[in-house]
């Protein structure tokens, strides 16, 4: 393992056993890393079936999953292990690559609501990390992936599709 690998996996142990000392804390740190993915699945449901916000929608949605593609591939690729029991490759994390691209994708149509979505898949990344589903870097990795796809995802779509009606940006 690399210097930057091993210094990674020192800094996720950390969070974890820091995290660990208080019960509490660690238990809602693992519901946020568990409860991230369907939150966030019904959060673009909830954005399509509105009609004000069905492209915003549907651009999260195709972020989402062009993110979590790229995320798969590059993993397979660097076959990086996981921290904790899985087999599989972790870095980068694809509920990393997601959640950001879901995050940015409404923040192209509405800053403060794609702050708070980023806001809360910050708080479930964590969770990842303290669940020892990943170490830091696959977070951030995980991150610029999916900003990365949720940014070629506004382009193809601002170029190709007209506006439709939505939501102010502010």
């Amino acid at each position: 393992m690399g210097l930057l690998a091993a210094a990674d996996r020192r800094l996720g142990r950390a969070v974890r056993e820091r995290v660990g000392r208080r019960p509490g804390l660690d238990r809602t740190a693992r519901l946020a890393g568990t409860l991230l993915a369907p939150a966030f699945e019904l959060l673009i449901v909830a954005l399509i079936a509105d009609r004000p916000t069905r492209a915003a929608g549907v651009r999260a949605g195709a972020s989402a999953v062009a993110a979590a593609a790229a995320a798969k591939g590059l993993r397979d690729m660097i076959d990086r292990p996981r921290p904790g029991e899985r087999s599989d490759g972790g870095f980068p994390s694809r509920h990393a690559a997601a959640a950001s691209a879901i995050a940015r994708s409404v923040g192209h149509s509405n800053r403060s609501v794609g702050r708070l979505v980023g806001a809360v898949a910050a708080i479930g990344l964590v969770g990842r990390v303290v669940s020892a589903e990943h170490d830091p870097a696959d977070i951030v990795a995980g991150v610029v992936v999916g900003c990365a796809a949720a940014g070629a995802v506004a382009a193809v779509s601002d170029s190709v599709v007209p506006r439709l009606p939505g939501p102010v940006r502010s």
